[in-house]
């Protein structure tokens, strides 16, 4: 995110909303992924392949970055922040092909584990949500999975391209960040109050963090900024088309490709 170059209310107050937006990924990315990655010798969770580490470690860095980055404003140090956007951009292809990494590996990975697709995600996870095949379930993954990454690469760019508007670049890059979480929500969805991934968790949750910067954009600026209104549009429209990419028989034969 490009530095200000004023240090009035509004500016630090924009800094502050949008560290504090940060932060919030990251504890979410953090809480979603500690039994399975960060603290995963403290629970009782299978081994997973050096990939998924590899994969693990470059997101969480995406995270910690933004969290930095947001830092550096708010403590009044543009030029550094500058300085590392340069690695932040370079660092955003490498989120890109570790999130396909592990999405086109996950079909194989778990085939190989004895699953089928037919079989009833209640015998594979139950707490994933019960009635559906795996199948069925995995289509939704991979698909949610590569719009997330579309947006989110396509956002970076744009957001690199409008790094000399501070107000245009943060928007972006926070909605773009917001778009490859879906992940870490579904792992939190699982836990047994807030019903499985096929719950209203994840939907209402993506939508509040969106909601939340068109929100910030009213009470600040008396009208929702249009690199909020665009950002989030296509955020959820390539959300729509994945989803309904995901039924159709393209879609369905795509994910059994990938096996």
């Amino acid at each position: 995110m490009q530095g200000l170059s004023t240090e009035t209310g509004d500016s630090k107050r924009e800094l502050r909303f949008f560290f504090t937006h940060a932060l919030v990924l990251l504890t979410i990315v953090l809480a979603g992924f500690a039994p399975s990655l960060y603290l995963r010798v403290a629970f009782d969770v299978p081994p997973i392949p050096l990939y998924l580490h590899i994969h693990g470690a470059i997101l969480t860095g995406w995270f910690v970055l933004l969290v930095v980055q947001a830092w550096l404003l708010q403590a009044g140090s543009p030029e550094v922040h500058r300085k590392l956007g340069s690695f932040a951009a370079a660092y955003g292809l490498l989120v890109v092909v570790g999130a396909l990494m592990a999405t086109f590996n996950a079909v194989e990975r778990d085939l190989a584990q004895g699953i089928t697709f037919d079989t009833s995600m209640a015998e594979i996870a139950p707490e994933v949500g019960g009635e559906l095949t795996y199948l069925n379930f995995i289509r939704g993954v991979v698909w949610g999975n590569i719009t997330g990454v579309i947006t989110f690469a396509t956002l970076l760019i744009a957001a690199i391209l409008f790094r000399g508007r501070p107000d245009v670049h943060k928007r972006l890059v926070v909605v773009g960040t917001v778009a490859i979480v879906g992940p870490a929500l579904a792992r939190i969805a699982r836990w047994e109050i807030l019903g499985g991934e096929q719950g209203p968790f994840i939907p209402l949750a993506l939508l509040t963090l969106l909601a939340s910067i068109a929100i910030y954009d009213v009470f600040t600026l008396r009208r929702v900024h249009m690199a909020t209104v665009v950002a989030v549009a296509f955020a959820i429209l390539l959300r729509v088309l994945g989803t309904m990419a995901s039924t159709t028989s393209f879609g369905t034969n795509f994910v059994r490709s990938l096996a």
